[in-house]
């Protein structure tokens, strides 16, 4: 004989383990839709940090072209680089490696891109990036292996360049920022 309660109670469980599982499968799905969109987010972010370092490769390259070739004491050429990438700010890098060759790290917090350049040396000067920060008062500003990207609010016109000055038989190359 079946008993009042055990009626009611089993259709209550059945309704129970059906509404666990399909909130399971629910969260599953959202967790598999984000963990896409993650990935999907990621290569965008990659496309748009090796654009960068390309971009600031090929300014470097040309920077210090134009200043082994006119040979003045220094040259300064703007980057034309995005402020921020995705509402996120970023750090470029420059450091030397053996050869004459140069390492562009381009970086957000979680993500980086590294391109090497060789950078072509039509003088008699060799090439090094500068170490540490080097002021310089004709610019009235120093020059630093490193940029931070956004510039900070309320800096005025400044905008981000990359410099190279000449030092005794050496062309050194790095970033600063400078007047508009």
């Amino acid at each position: 004989m079946c008993q009042r309660g055990e009626s009611v109670v089993a259709p209550v469980i059945s309704h129970l383990l059906g509404t666990i599982t399909l909130l399971g499968i629910m969260v599953v799905i959202v967790a598999v839709f984000l963990g896409a969109q993650l990935v999907i987010n990621m290569n965008v972010q990659e496309l748009r940090l090796t654009e960068v370092a390309e971009s600031v490769a090929r300014e470097l390259v040309e920077l210090a072209s134009v200043h082994t070739l006119g040979g003045s004491g220094v040259s300064i050429m703007h980057l034309t680089v995005p402020q921020e990438i995705y509402g996120q700010g970023y750090t470029i890098e420059l450091e030397n490696i053996e050869g004459e060759r140069i390492i562009v790290r381009v970086r957000l917090q979680i993500y980086q891109v590294i391109r090497v350049v060789v950078v072509p040396n039509f003088g008699k000067s060799s090439i090094e990036v500068v170490s540490g920060e080097v002021s310089l008062p004709g610019l009235g500003t120093t020059v630093s292996p490193r940029l931070l990207l956004p510039i900070p609010p309320g800096s005025g016109e400044r905008r981000p360049a990359l410099v190279a000055f000449s030092q005794d038989d050496t062309v050194y190359l790095g970033f600063a920022i400078v007047e508009g």
